[in-house]
């Protein structure tokens, strides 16, 4: 018998126990049918073409409880489930932005202390990742660096979630995003009909990124674009007079907040408002995800609206 890790006996800083407790009722199931490649793809609980019995692992909060093999428990003490080799049908890439600016953090981030836009990212990034592998389907990962970068083949298995998760633990943000030199790179690679998952605060190229997001979308595939943006960034901090740094170049410039707050916040809301329409005209799931919000919150409340459209 494997003995295949327990992630809840783990720990991750990107996904822990509770998370886990908390995505048990959710699923994460494309919007978009491709040539009904999806079709009747969420009918059942055991997807794709084989079921023939690969090997065990053991039981994780949310799991299938049927899938539960009794008579190994009576052997052993412990719950262990039965896995069956099948063909995914559905393959997720993750792409998380690691440049400079997603490095920014301050005390008020989120829910855990201190986090960064980057932690944020990945911690979305990672709950999906764990609800496409408890669907039996495939998923992979990349950094948007100066470019496609640490990109990670898909996979579906425990052992590949946790070599991810390694992985963006290792990452530190740093330099300019190139997402739009990413995004080609990704097009580049073969077959673009598959769910593509950017997480990114968007302060690169915007035409650049719309029209490499807008090819994807014409060869068939789905993507969804979550802006992950500091509560800072849209309305400033609370602060009378403050240095501000740009994070890519270094420039340093000195200003009375007070003074500039009212403009910056209308600037603040037209750079998101125009995000947002420039990926509804092309196609793509926009979801803005400020660190204001606890992640899984935020997380729920998007495939809840995407599952009722």
């Amino acid at each position: 018998m494997a003995n295949t890790p327990n992630l809840g006996k783990l720990s991750f800083e990107y996904l822990q126990p509770a998370d886990l407790r908390r995505l048990t009722h959710m699923l994460f199931a494309p919007r978009r049918i491709i040539h009904g490649r999806y079709g009747g793809h969420f009918a059942t609980n055991q997807r794709g073409q084989s079921v023939e019995f690969r090997d065990y692992r053991e039981y994780l909060p949310g799991d299938d409880v049927s899938k539960i093999d009794w008579k190994v428990l009576g052997r052993s003490d412990k719950l262990f489930i039965k896995l069956f080799e099948h063909h995914s049908e559905m393959t997720v890439h993750l792409l998380v932005d690691a440049s400079a600016s997603m490095g920014y953090r301050s005390a008020t981030s989120d829910h855990r202390k201190n986090a960064s836009k980057y932690d944020y990212a990945c911690m979305m990034a990672a709950s999906i990742a764990f609800l496409v592998m408890k669907q039996h389907d495939r998923f992979g990962f990349a950094i948007s660096r100066d470019g496609l970068d640490e990109q990670i083949p898909a996979q579906c298995s425990m052992l590949h979630l946790m070599g991810i998760l390694r992985r963006m633990e290792r990452i530190r943000p740093g330099g300019p995003a190139g997402l739009a030199e990413a995004l080609n790179a990704f097009n580049r690679q073969g077959s673009m009909r598959n769910l593509l998952v950017i997480f990114s605060d968007l302060w690169d190229d915007p035409e650049g990124v719309a029209k490499a997001m807008a090819a994807r979308v014409h060869g068939g595939g789905e993507i969804v674009l979550f802006h992950v943006l500091h509560p800072d960034e849209i309305d400033l901090p609370q602060v009378e007079h403050g240095v501000f740094i740009d994070s890519e170049t270094g420039g340093r410039v000195r200003l009375h907040v007070s003074e500039i707050r009212a403009e910056y916040q209308k600037k603040a809301r037209e750079f998101i408002d125009a995000w947002s329409r420039r990926c509804r005209g092309i196609g793509v799931d926009y979801f803005r995800a400020s660190l204001s919000q606890p992640y899984y919150r935020l997380l729920e409340q998007y495939l809840a609206n995407r599952a009722s459209s």
